[in-house]
């Protein structure tokens, strides 16, 4: 099992500013094992607001140097390491990020990647079977990951393919449609999130639109598509009208990610984390209750 946790659905620059919709990535929720992609900026907050630890993360994923799924890397690798105490937690990134791109910028700061246990360079098209030695769960847990090349304005960018709990998740991250690549990569994959920024009829270079998306589905046929990192326009013309515009033109079940939302891969359907949180905070007062009860 393998909940998939939105903190941010919302992509371009525009959307970035005003937000609309959030900006914080998501993270893939294991037995053992949390990872987060892409902390842009509110993830430390949503995170919180769904009701997790941000010091129980295990691991970041960031596809790329921009500034919409970097920007909160720094605050988590403090959480992963404990306040900065420790040396704790795992990062993959692009080059850009760990060590900067051609104008010597880069992402996350050599004080914060020296806190952290493993800190590795993923390039595209390269393997990694990352064991993790002190999940927070309190036991070991591992998983694999295969970087999918992108045609963004990152050339050290990444897609992914990432195994855990025996659940392949696909993520385009931000690219353009590459037939030759893209179809092969992600085929028959659990779920795919793609990070569609515009309608068919609304392209922009470097990124994905739902007509390109439509034919990466028919091609590769995921057992589900979610969108999200979607764009200002998209939000506002109704995120769920153009999924059921790509479902209905793929043959591919596909959903709009929503924020503060999770789908369960076991359970097969989207959950509410506040709710979820609540819920769970009631069943356990219940149960402490039943047990102080029987104490007495």
């Amino acid at each position: 099992m393998v909940d998939l946790l939105f903190l941010g659905t919302g992509g371009g620059r525009f959307n970035l500013v005003r937000q609309m919709r959030g900006t914080g990535g998501f993270l893939l929720l294991g037995k053992n094992a949390t990872i987060h992609v892409d902390p842009g900026p509110g993830a430390l907050l949503r995170l919180h607001a769904a009701g997790l630890d941000p010091q129980k993360t295990d691991a970041l994923i960031v596809t790329h140097m921009h500034v919409d799924h970097v920007s909160d890397a720094g605050v988590l690798i403090e959480a992963m390491s404990d306040h900065m105490l420790s040396k704790g937690g795992v990062l993959l990134a692009s080059r850009s990020v760990i060590s900067g791109d051609r104008h010597g910028d880069k992402s996350i700061s050599t004080y914060h990647q020296s806190r952290l246990e493993q800190c590795v360079t993923l390039a595209p098209g390269e393997k990694k079977e990352v064991r993790i030695a002190k999940a927070k769960s309190g036991r070991p847990d591992s998983f694999s990951i295969t970087a999918v090349p992108v045609k963004h304005d990152d050339p050290t960018g990444f897609g992914f393919v990432l195994t855990l709990d025996g659940v392949r998740i696909g993520y385009t991250s931000d690219t353009e449609y590459l037939p030759a690549v893209h179809d092969k990569a992600f085929a028959g994959v659990d779920a795919l999130i793609a990070n569609n920024l515009k309608t068919a009829d609304d392209h922009i270079p470097d990124h994905l639109n739902s007509g390109d998306l439509v034919k990466l589905l028919k091609s590769a046929k995921p057992k589900l598509c979610i969108l999200s990192h979607m764009g200002m326009k998209l939000i506002v013309s109704g995120p769920e009208l153009e999924a059921a515009r790509i479902q209905s033109a793929s043959g591919v079940p596909t959903y709009a990610g929503k924020d503060g939302y999770y789908y369960c891969t076991e359970r097969c359907g989207w959950f509410d984390a506040a709710k979820e949180k609540k819920k769970a905070k009631e069943g356990k007062s219940r149960k402490d209750e039943g047990q102080k009860r029987l104490t007495l």
